[in-house]
C-alpha cells in the first residue's frame, strides 16, 4: 500500500528517515522541474530542490496535518526561488538565459522545440507571480485548490493571475511571431 504525501509527512515529523526517502524520490523530480521553471538555471534548480527537502526534514514537525503536504513542500521551494530571485536580480547572467539544445533533428522535432522555447521565453516574461501561477497550474499539474494553497492566496485571486497570465502570454505569443514574420519579411528583400 502506497503511504499518501500527508501519511509520510507525519511519519517524516516523527524521525521517519525511509518516509522522508520516499517523499524525496516522490517529489525531488517535481520540485527540480518546478525550480527550473521559476529560476532558468539547472544548477541553481538542484541546489532549491535539495535546500527544500532539508527544509522539509527539518520542519516536518511544524506541519499541520491539516493542510496538504505536496502544498507545502512546494510552497517552502517557491518561497526558497522567490528568496534566489530577489537575490540574483541585480545580477542576472546572460548565459542563464541562453538554450542549451541546439541538437540538429527532423524538421518536426526543431518545429516543436521552437514553440517549446518561444512558449517558455513567454512564461520567462510574465511577472514573478503570475509565472508562478501557470507553472504551478498548468505545468506541473496542480489543481487550483493545491496552486492557491502553495502560493498562500485564494482560488480568486489564483484565477485572476492564471487570467492576466494567459491574456500576456497571447499577447507575447503574438508580438514574437509578428517579429518573426517581420524579420522574414525583412529578409527576402
Amino acid at each position: 500500500m502506497t503511504e499518501s504525501d500527508n501519511e509520510l509527512l507525519c511519519l517524516v515529523a516523527d524521525g521517519g528517515e525511509t518516509a522522508f526517502d520516499r517523499l524525496v524520490l516522490r517529489h525531488q523530480g517535481p520540485i527540480s522541474a518546478f525550480a527550473y521553471r521559476m529560476l532558468g538555471n539547472q544548477s541553481d534548480a538542484e541546489e532549491i530542490s535539495q535546500e527544500t527537502f532539508g527544509r522539509v526534514w527539518s520542519h516536518a514537525p511544524r506541519w499541520s496535518p491539516d493542510g496538504k503536504a505536496k502544498s507545502w513542500i512546494y510552497r517552502i521551494a517557491h518561497n526558497l526561488c522567490i528568496d534566489r530571485l530577489r537575490a540574483r536580480r541585480s545580477t542576472v547572467d546572460i548565459a542563464d538565459q541562453e538554450i542549451e539544445d541546439s541538437t540538429p533533428g527532423p524538421e518536426q522535432t526543431l518545429a516543436r522545440k521552437r514553440t517549446e522555447t518561444n512558449v517558455r521565453d513567454a512564461v520567462d516574461l510574465l511577472p514573478e507571480r503570475q509565472r508562478t501561477a501557470i507553472s504551478l497550474f498548468h505545468l506541473k499539474d496542480m489543481t487550483a485548490d493545491e496552486a492557491a494553497e502553495t502560493m498562500d492566496i485564494s482560488i480568486d485571486a489564483l484565477e485572476s493571475l492564471l487570467r492576466r497570465a494567459r491574456k500576456k502570454l497571447k499577447e507575447i505569443m503574438l508580438d514574437q511571431q509578428s517579429g518573426a514574420f517581420e524579420t522574414a519579411a525583412v529578409g527576402e528583400h
